[in-house]
């Protein structure tokens, strides 16, 4: 064979490799909130995130990070996707713990509340959104089965065919790439929705599932084994009467008796000062509103109760000044957005600055 012929099929190969990894790259989407948002972590430098905050939804909507560092002078990063079950709690810790090693995790209970801790769909929204790493693929040998681990470890295989999606998947990828021309993510992981629920009264009962405390245990053994001293579990604040299952204090007993903490918000929603009528989007979610409170009262409640690190590097100290830079401005707008109900879903980082 003639060497322009050997040449043909390398530059061919070469090709077709750039292409898959470029499709892989834009296809990969489990959810398009949150890639977006945990593909932010792995921007910032070492060291630099004092607080780690880990769980659900009820975490990425409540906690603006540039907000807690305008105000406090503290950096934070939400390790949180949709329906984040405490299963992956362990996780978020090594992964924080593998670059990070905050001074502080804060812990949403709700996660222990699901009854499948295993459940496909919530998982893969946490695991696809990691980077591909040794972690990754710990996490899912420890919480797949075996006969899954291929689809998970090489996503491309699930999401390859998502070209009636290709409008979300570009739009993620348009994203990512403006998010390595910054070189760091704006929001820290958030997203709001421009909408005000008005209260109506629900009762629903809030219950710690047979898997939760399966996974409560894992976590705090991991915790504790590893000599991670300082976490606050919390409840977050929602629209909702709920009755407290025995389940509950329970819980309560097992994070004291390992030595950890607790605070209940939604017993201190009079003190947050949330309004039913105006602060949530929904039921159990804040707004723009209720998270300027929710961030504020729970960085105050942080400074005053641990020791927080906020001597920051030079390029850490700009990075996280021009982030806060654009706070006033976001405010100002997701404010009339919201008043307005215009019910647009909003964390691309060009819907921030």
């Amino acid at each position: 064979m003639k060497l322009k012929h050997w040449i043909r099929i390398i530059i061919f190969a070469g090709l077709s490799i750039g292409l898959i990894a470029l499709a892989s790259f834009v296809m990969c989407v489990a959810y398009e909130r949150d890639t977006v948002g945990m593909y932010g972590y792995y921007k910032e430098p070492d060291d630099s995130i004092s607080v780690a905050l880990i769980g659900p939804s009820t975490i990425y909507t409540s906690f603006y990070s540039p907000l807690a560092y305008e105000k406090y002078g503290f950096t934070s990063f939400n390790l949180s996707t949709s329906d984040m079950m405490g299963a992956s709690y362990k996780s978020a810790v090594q992964l924080a713990e593998s670059n990070q090693k905050p001074d502080l995790y804060v812990v949403e209970t709700w996660g222990f509340t699901y009854k499948d801790q295993l459940e496909p769909v919530h998982l893969r929204r946490w695991i696809d959104a990691m980077k591909d790493s040794e972690l990754r693929t710990q996490t899912i040998e420890e919480l797949i089965p075996e006969e899954e681990w291929y689809h998970y470890k090489h996503p491309f295989i699930k999401y390859h065919s998502r070209w009636d999606d290709i409008g979300g998947c570009l739009k993620v990828f348009i994203d990512k790439l403006q998010q390595n021309r910054k070189g760091y993510s704006v929001t820290k992981n958030f997203y709001t929705y421009t909408d005000v629920n008005e209260y109506k009264e629900k009762k629903s009962k809030y219950k710690i599932s047979e898997e939760g405390f399966k996974y409560l245990d894992i976590f705090l053994n991991y915790c504790k084994e590893n000599g991670i001293e300082n976490i606050l579990f919390i409840r977050s604040p929602e629209s909702i009467t709920y009755e407290m299952d025995e389940s509950y204090y329970e819980m309560l007993d097992i994070i004291e008796e390992a030595g950890y903490d607790f605070l209940d918000m939604q017993a201190a929603s009079s003190e947050i000062g949330m309004d039913l009528n105006h602060d949530f989007y929904n039921p159990g979610h804040l707004n723009i509103f209720g998270a300027q409170k929710y961030t504020d009262y729970l960085s105050k409640y942080i400074v005053e109760h641990y020791d927080i690190n906020t001597d920051y590097a030079p390029e850490v100290v700009k990075e996280w000044d021009d982030c806060a830079s654009y706070n006033k401005k976001i405010f100002e707008r997701l404010e009339r957005l919201t008043d307005k109900k215009t019910n647009e879903s909003l964390y691309i980082q060009r819907d921030f600055y």
